[in-house]
């Protein structure tokens, strides 16, 4: 699987949103949008319940600023959607308190989610007892979907992707 670099267009995947509603890629198009990828049963404080925290930090964020509030988009997507049906989803997001006109949580089935992840460089490994092991990844996309930037691991601040998102906003 090719990996996307900053200027590829990420892929228009068939996703299925906390609502139980078909979502792709294409309906944040005009928007900033930054996709992580997550699991709501997920173990480990530093991996998904981090990416989760930062998230709504982002969405805290771009609410008080002027030149971001309704252009930035954020996707959280579940590689563990036996697990992650729309009304796990709905409660994840609620939990978060997730603005749904932001924040959308969404994932497929197994072989389409663990494709779409491998495009953006996160590999998801399912262990027998349940747990998922994976790295992660979060990516920015600009207006049109393209790549503007990929942050790895969990060493960025809520801060440092809200000026990703301002830059793929100016391009």
């Amino acid at each position: 699987i090719e990996l996307l670099r900053a200027g590829d267009v990420a892929p228009d995947t068939a996703l299925v949103d906390q609502h139980d509603a078909p979502v792709s890629l294409q309906d944040f198009a005009g928007n900033a949008t930054a996709v992580t990828f997550i699991y709501t049963r997920c173990p480990l404080p530093q991996y998904c319940p981090l990416m989760d925290r930062r998230f709504a930090e982002v969405q805290a964020l771009v609410a008080k600023d002027a030149r971001l509030a309704g252009k930035v988009r954020l996707l959280s997507v579940s590689f563990d959607p036996k697990f992650d049906r729309a009304a796990i989803l709905r409660q994840h997001a609620a939990a978060l308190k997730a603005d749904p006109t932001v924040w959308t949580f969404a994932t497929a089935e197994e072989a389409v989610v663990d494709r779409f992840a491998a495009r953006f460089g996160v590999n998801v490994i399912r262990e027998s007892n349940g747990t998922i092991t994976h790295n992660l990844r979060t990516a920015v996309l600009d207006r049109s979907g393209r790549v503007t930037a990929l942050l790895d691991s969990n060493a960025w601040t809520a801060e440092d992707l809200v000026g990703e998102l301002q830059g793929a906003l100016e391009k």
